[in-house]
């Protein structure tokens, strides 16, 4: 039987107000969160863990009214900078938070962005729990249906785990962080996760990001832009993830070799569900499909760089790298990516305007930059 540590269980307002005026109180917390992503069509946040002041607080998101006002209650501590929020890979986390109920969390720290800004090799939150605690975390629910009520022990264990041990870890590493002077780079790289959104959904052109797209004839190319609006229907309809509808090596191989009959399908492994349920439509769109070609949609590619530009963006590339063996630092703490991508098209004439610089590697390194960027 699992045993499950001390924590509040929040499924109504006045749960929220609880938590509300204990959040205001705090200048540490930590946050994590769980959806229902690859389990439903459009996925949605169905928990909130939080560790305040060592108490465990677990938000059913389910549980919530429907709408965007859910949590309005804890929309001023989370968006106010009174407070750090304590995150790992929370780029997720923020962006879920924007998507579902419009709220955009302020005082970011990102334990991830740090252990990468001090070079660890190991960056996970499994593996970074397991160094500054000591506690080797489970791994049993990593892809688990979230949505799921009621809510067993023993997800409900892993869960608690992802901030029972968060806050620690980030405090030991905004010592080491401070320890390393790396408090702004680190502090650059934590306003990056806040601006961070979601970007999921179905695009017209996703298919052309799928493997070997861009390969196919022309013929097939049609037939794969005609096929993957025809999943996203269904997957909609049915209420799943696309990919289980049919998954995108699959859709690019019934785009380069057509299926006519349900022995094809069947040789291309595709899911129960497809054979079962959807194969005579699905070979029904495809002869549809070769009959009157869908309109291919193209992105936009790229132009080639001018060489002058590419000859700036490798002296930058050469200097970035020795010096961080010079310093034994990260790439991204001389000069993180955002930043070398301005200035090999832009140059440095504004230093101020580029991108996740900052005031520190002006003074640094403002002057070897401009002479870096001169054409």
């Amino acid at each position: 039987m699992v045993e499950l540590p001390t924590h509040q269980w929040i499924e109504d307002e006045g749960g929220l107000q609880a938590l509300s005026a204990q959040l205001r109180s705090c200048e540490w917390i930590a946050l994590d969160s769980e959806s229902n992503s690859g389990f439903v069509y459009e996925e949605r946040l169905c928990l909130l863990q939080l560790n305040v002041a060592d108490q465990l607080w677990v938000v059913d998101l389910t549980a919530l009214p429907e709408g965007k006002q859910a949590l309005d209650t804890l929309r001023e501590p989370f968006e106010s900078r009174a407070m750090r929020i304590v995150l790992h890979g929370g780029e997720f986390d923020v962006g879920c938070l924007k998507r579902d109920y419009e709220i955009s969390l302020r005082g970011v720290w990102d334990t991830q962005q740090a252990t990468s800004f001090l070079g660890w090799v190991k960056t996970g939150y499994g593996a970074v729990v397991e160094e500054v605690c000591g506690v080797k975390l489970a791994k049993d629910f990593a892809r688990y249906d979230w949505g799921r009520r009621p809510l067993d022990a023993a997800p409900l264990g892993y869960a608690l785990d992802d901030v029972a041990y968060l806050q620690t870890v980030g405090l030991k590493l905004y010592e080491l962080v401070e320890d390393a002077d790396l408090v702004e780079e680190v502090e650059i790289a934590n306003r990056v996760v806040e601006a961070a959104t979601w970007n999921g959904g179905f695009k017209a052109d996703g298919a052309w990001s799928l493997k070997g797209a861009r390969q196919l004839p022309a013929e097939s190319r049609s037939i794969l832009s005609f096929l993957y609006t025809w999943r996203d229907s269904i997957a909609r309809r049915l209420d799943l993830p696309p990919g289980r509808v049919v998954n995108n090596a699959n859709l690019v191989a019934l785009s380069r070799n057509p299926a006519t009959t349900l022995q094809d399908l069947k040789r291309l492994g595709l899911s129960s569900l497809v054979r079962s349920s959807l194969a005579g439509e699905l070979l029904q769109r495809i002869a549809e499909a070769r009959r009157q070609p869908a309109p291919i949609v193209e992105t936009v590619r790229r132009e080639r760089p001018d060489p002058a530009v590419q000859r700036r963006g490798d002296r930058l590339k050469v200097w970035r790298r020795q010096e961080a063996a010079r310093r034994g630092v990260p790439l991204q703490v001389v000069l993180p990516v955002a930043a070398m991508r301005y200035l090999e098209r832009n140059g440095a004439g504004e230093m101020p305007s580029v991108p996740q610089l900052g005031s520190k590697r002006i003074d640094l390194y403002g002057e070897k930059l401009k002479e870096l960027c001169r054409l």
